[in-house]
C-alpha cells in the first residue's frame, strides 16, 4: 500500500470500513478490537470517542491518526488534517485493558457540507521473538462524518454504469449525486426481491458528490444489460440501483 510524500493524499485500496491483516514476523495472534465501527457527529458536537480493546494475554503498542477523506478518480484519499484531533495518539494497552480514545473537532463552527475523515488505528508490532512463525498485526479505518448545518435533509443520490478498465476487467461505477454518503454492500445482479449476489459484503463508500468504481469478478456476457442493486447504509432490503449504457 504506497503513503505518498510531500501533497501527494495517502491513497487506500480498502475503501471499506474496515480493518486488514499486515504480516509481520512472529508467531503471535493480533487481539486489538475498536468500537463502535463509525462516527457521527452532529453539526454542533465537537467530540466523541473510540474504545481500544485488547482482548489478548499481551500487551499491545497502538497508534492512532486521523485523515480527511476524500474521493477522486474513482481513488479513496486520505490526507493530513488538524481538522480533528485524536488524544491520546499513542497507548499501550495491557492484557484485557481498555482505553478511550477521544475525537475532538479544532473548529465547533458547523460546517457547510457534510465532512468526512476517517481514523486509522494501528496495532504496532511487538519485538520478534525467537522462533519461525507469523505475527499478525492490525489496522483499522474507522469513518467519521460531521453533519452539515441547516434544515435540508440529507441524502444520496445513486446511479450506476458499467464500465470496462484498462486492463480489460468489468467495473461497477456508482455516481452519488446526493449530499450524504452512500455505503455499499451485496452488491446484486437481477431483480432487487430475488437478487444473485456477485459481491457479498461491503464493498465501498461513494461520498456524497463523488463517482467510485470497483472491479466485479463476473464474466461480462453476464452483465450485459444487467440490473443492479445493493443494500445501502446498512439496510436489510436490497435497493435498485439505476445503470446507464457502457461508456467504454
Amino acid at each position: 500500500m504506497p503513503i505518498s510524500a510531500g501533497r501527494c493524499p495517502w491513497r487506500f485500496g480498502y475503501a471499506a470500513l474496515g480493518w486488514w491483516w499486515l504480516l509481520m514476523g512472529s508467531a503471535t495472534a493480533a487481539s486489538l478490537q475498536v468500537a463502535p465501527t463509525s462516527l457521527q457527529l452532529t453539526p454542533r458536537q465537537n467530540a466523541d470517542a473510540l474504545w481500544l480493546t485488547n482482548s489478548g494475554t499481551a500487551p499491545v503498542q497502538v497508534q492512532v491518526r486521523v485523515f480527511e477523506w476524500r474521493q477522486d478518480s474513482g481513488q479513496d484519499q486520505l490526507l493530513p488534517t488538524t481538522e480533528l484531533q485524536v488524544s491520546p495518539p499513542m497507548q499501550s494497552l495491557a492484557a484485557g485493558q481498555q482505553q478511550l480514545i477521544r475525537v475532538v473537532r479544532s473548529d465547533p463552527a458547523p460546517p457547510a457540507a457534510q465532512r468526512a475523515y476517517r481514523v486509522v488505528v494501528d496495532e504496532l508490532p511487538s519485538a520478534v521473538p525467537q522462533g519461525t512463525g507469523m505475527q499478525f498485526v492490525l489496522r483499522y479505518s474507522m469513518p467519521v462524518f460531521i453533519q452539515p448545518a441547516g434544515d435540508a435533509p440529507l441524502k444520496h443520490a445513486l446511479q450506476a454504469r458499467l464500465l470496462r478498465l484498462d486492463d480489460g476487467r468489468p467495473a461497477l461505477e456508482v455516481h452519488n449525486s446526493g449530499n450524504s454518503y452512500a455505503q455499499l454492500a451485496d452488491v446484486g445482479l437481477g431483480s432487487a426481491d430475488r437478487p444473485q449476489i456477485v459481491h457479498p459484503g461491503l464493498l465501498g463508500y461513494v461520498l456524497g458528490g463523488q463517482t467510485m468504481h470497483w472491479p466485479l469478478d463476473v464474466p461480462a456476457a453476464r452483465l450485459a444489460g444487467a440490473t443492479f442493486s445493493a443494500k445501502i447504509n446498512g439496510e436489510s432490503a436490497q435497493t435498485p440501483l439505476p445503470v446507464a449504457p457502457a461508456a467504454r
